[in-house]
């Protein structure tokens, strides 16, 4: 089975993979239109300089013949050669016709917007033979040679606003592609996470329930046995502790499966509390005075209730509100040395009621506590020392709290004891 952590690094590394192609990609695709844009630009000003040739020609031509030379006028398009275009440029400024700066700028746009679809930005100049050295290694800049030591310069403005107009298109197709193929990349890996965690989660319950059942299912087997054996027959204290096994060792496992059986109830469906007004003092009295009389850990306990004020009411659910008090006693008892002082105190503040559960235990780390409320979750010195236990005891005890639309928090300090605070509003 790949590790979740496998699976990550995989799919953070398509990822990363398939935005360097995408960029790639782009970036070629971008020189791809950038050159053809300037290579339409400039057939575009030498096709505009012909037009306007052609035009200067026809006025020269109309005016001879409004003289009375009789012409009919020059009907071809020019489109010779740049030696043939220059001579005529020559011979235009000698008969009073030089560039028409403004006209031939009309005629490049109108050439631009049926080359390009659209007129980008750029501005039009005649320049001498210095200024065209000078700006001849600007990848933006077009010239087109009108005579000697005059040139039609053109400077593209914002040419990156021009090309990416050009490949709107393109860029669009291209980000939802990359956009649909990262969701889809994610999906999967949630879907493999998911699918690794829920793997896990099998594994860890049924090691967490076979180490819980076999304790007490092996000592009930070997007091029953020695029971069964006849050999007690003459030793009624031998013969009473094995009873008193069987009965610990019995209501510990009937613990263990009442709090399986409620988890996973909890699991699989959503928890409606069925509130009603408590009086809360006596109600964790009672749920204390259990494990004082019950206490098949065998440790030295001191359990304590106390009330800030006298007749301190609360509005719970008694059932599930009595198992989160003895998951967390239970807790306490657990997870501590041999000497145990527990001490609850219940309170109403500000139109809420407060349940604190107090313990001289082993305390947490603050990154245990981060993440003491998840499924599975055990301390590091829990798992050290062995201690049975699922780690889902506080994932029901939270939802029970949220299910009551209140919540619960913890302080502790390793090797200082800790204590959780219920907050239940009223």
């Amino acid at each position: 089975m790949i590790s979740a952590k496998t699976i990550r690094f995989i799919s953070f590394f398509g990822i990363i993979l398939l935005l360097v192609l995408q960029y790639t990609w782009l970036r070629n695709s971008y020189a791809l239109m950038e050159l053809d844009i300037m290579n339409k630009c400039r057939t575009s000003l030498q096709t505009s300089s012909e037009k306007h040739i052609y035009e200067r020609i026809n006025n020269v031509n109309a005016h001879n013949k409004n003289a009375g030379n009789g012409e009919t006028g020059y009907k071809r398009k020019v489109s010779g050669s740049n030696e043939i275009n220059t001579q005529l440029q020559e011979i235009l400024i000698l008969l009073g016709k030089p560039t028409n700066l403004p006209r031939l700028d009309t005629l490049y746009a109108e050439n631009l917007k049926k080359e390009l679809g659209f007129k980008p930005s750029y501005s039009m100049s005649i320049v001498n033979d210095s200024v065209k050295k000078a700006h001849e290694t600007d990848k933006y800049t077009i010239f087109n040679k009108v005579i000697d030591n005059q040139y039609v310069e053109v400077v593209l403005k914002a040419p990156l606003r021009s090309i990416i107009r050009q490949a709107q298109f393109i860029m669009i197709v291209s980000l939802f592609l990359v956009i649909l193929i990262g969701v889809i990349l994610v999906i999967q890996l949630k879907s493999m996470l998911r699918e690794n965690r829920f793997v896990s989660f099998i594994k860890d319950y049924t090691h967490a329930l076979t180490h819980e059942l076999k304790t007490p299912i092996s000592g009930i087997y070997m007091s029953s046995s020695m029971l069964a054996s006849g050999k007690l027959e003459d030793k009624p204290e031998s013969r009473q502790l094995h009873y008193r096994i069987c009965k610990e060792q019995s209501s510990k496992l009937l613990k263990t499966v009442e709090r399986i059986l409620v988890v996973a109830k909890a699991e699989h469906a959503a928890i409606v509390p069925n509130l009603e007004q408590v009086d809360v003092l006596p109600f964790v009295e009672k749920i204390a005075d259990t494990f004082r009389n019950s206490n098949f850990r065998q440790k030295a306990l001191t359990l304590s209730t106390a009330s800030e004020t006298e007749g301190v009411m609360g509005i719970i659910d008694p059932v599930l509100m009595e198992n989160v008090l003895s998951n967390l006693i239970d807790n306490a008892i657990k997870y501590s040395n041999d000497t145990i002082d527990i001490h609850i105190t219940c309170s109403v503040k500000n139109n809420s009621l407060y349940l604190s559960v107090k313990d001289n235990g082993f305390g947490m780390s603050e990154r245990e506590i981060k993440h003491i409320f998840d499924n599975f979750e055990r301390g590091d010195k829990v798992e050290r020392k062995g201690i049975d236990g699922f780690g889902i005891g506080l994932n029901y005890v939270n939802k029970v709290i949220k299910a009551h639309k209140g919540k619960i928090t913890v302080k502790s300090q390793e090797g200082q004891g800790s204590e959780f605070i219920i907050e239940i509003p009223n």
